[in-house]
């Protein structure tokens, strides 16, 4: 099967969907032809590492992290897809690509999948502020979700927030899958400070600030926690400066990013638990992460980041309030026992990007059959 994939962002970008599109094109390629198409970084980036062609469309950049792909203003794009000549194509993204994608799809007569990742609104609205912009870029959002043929999601809470913005197309979940990298566990020691973790990119919208004020009302109590954060991103430096300001100077540090997964995998493995406030995350793969590596996930009750586990069996939960997230934490602090013993057990909610790659294979040739069909 020849599976061509469309993404709004990719490497070297930074972000859970780039990691999706690669594992699962990764896997895809193993069986099937499979050409990525996704922005132009403008900065040097060898796609040949790759085990699959990907092709770069012209783009507009608005962060290093942020830009806009230009695929029908690209030769290269529709050259490529003309010669390719997918059976389907899947799209990672509700943006340009994914029109692009659909207008090819129904100009050829073949499947048009799309998946759902992002609360779009939450960063419509974090870059833009005007919201008759974002109730448009919304408006458009939803009319290219009708324009697939089919709609995954990442989790129910992707599917809601879908429906919230008016989408009442039938829609999949398919969640993202893990790749194992087969390390021994750490054993978990309890000497050190109570240490937890937060993974991922450094934005407003990941509700990190909220973390530190919980973290604030903690050590009213408790000063003997550490919490890393590891990432980078564009509030990064004020977020520094908030922690020493709210007295967290010496119980907060911030690494930077970390790109080498053996490496950060040994961060994770010293963590007594993720720390992971965020209310935007649909599926986050660095909860995943972690779980391979013992350590379990505190995680706001209710949100996506929350749907795969169990309070006290697979992960733990606390409601949207930062007294009672602070309570939850000094908890787990009087029982490092169980936050290790629920550690073990995290690994169990997740599935290799192998069966993950076999569920979308079975879509896509369940929308090939009924193209035939029609």
């Amino acid at each position: 099967m020849k599976i061509a994939i469309f993404a709004d962002s990719f490497l070297p970008g930074t972000g859970g969907t780039e990691n999706v599109v690669l594992r699962l094109g990764r896997e895809l390629s193993k069986e099937h032809e499979v050409m990525v198409f996704a922005p132009n970084y403008h900065r040097p980036f060898d796609d040949n590492q790759f085990p699959f062609k990907v092709v770069r469309a012209k783009s507009i950049g608005f962060t290093d992290n942020d830009f806009w792909a230009l695929p029908s203003l690209t030769k290269e794009c529709k050259r490529a897809l003309e010669e390719f000549k997918p059976d389907v194509v899947h799209s990672h993204t509700q943006g340009m690509m994914a029109e692009f994608a659909n207008k090819y799809a129904k100009k050829h007569g073949i499947p048009s999948i799309s998946t759902a990742h992002t609360k779009y609104k939450y960063c419509f609205v974090s870059a833009i502020w005007v919201p008759f912009i974002v109730n448009i870029m919304v408006k458009r959002v939803v009319r290219r979700a009708k324009n697939s043929d089919r709609v995954c999601a990442v989790s129910q809470s992707m599917i809601d927030e879908m429906r919230s913005y008016g989408l009442k197309k039938e829609m999949t979940v398919v969640r993202n899958g893990h790749d194992y990298l087969g390390l021994k566990k750490a054993v978990k020691t309890f000497e050190k400070p109570f240490t937890l973790l937060y993974v991922g990119l450094i934005v407003d919208f990941k509700n990190i600030k909220f973390s530190l004020k919980v973290l604030e009302e903690v050590k009213k109590t408790r000063s003997d926690f550490l919490f890393y954060v590891v990432g980078d991103g564009p509030h990064k430096k004020s977020y520094e400066k908030y922690a020493k300001k709210i007295g967290l100077g010496d119980n907060v540090i911030f690494t930077g990013r970390i790109a080498d997964r053996k490496k950060l995998y040994e961060i994770y493995s010293q963590a007594d638990s993720m720390f992971f406030t965020s209310i935007f995350d649909t599926d986050g793969l660095v909860l995943l992460e972690a779980a391979e590596a013992g350590t379990p996930s505190l995680v706001i009750k209710d949100t996506g980041a929350s749907e795969r586990y169990e309070d006290n069996v697979t992960g733990f939960f606390a409601e949207n309030d930062k007294v009672k997230v602070a309570q939850r934490i000094l908890e787990l602090m009087d029982k490092r026992e169980l936050v290790a013993e629920v550690g073990s057990r995290a690994d169990s909610v997740f599935v290799g990007w192998d069966e993950i790659a076999r569920q979308y294979v079975d879509i896509y040739k369940e929308e090939i059959a009924k193209k035939k069909g029609e």
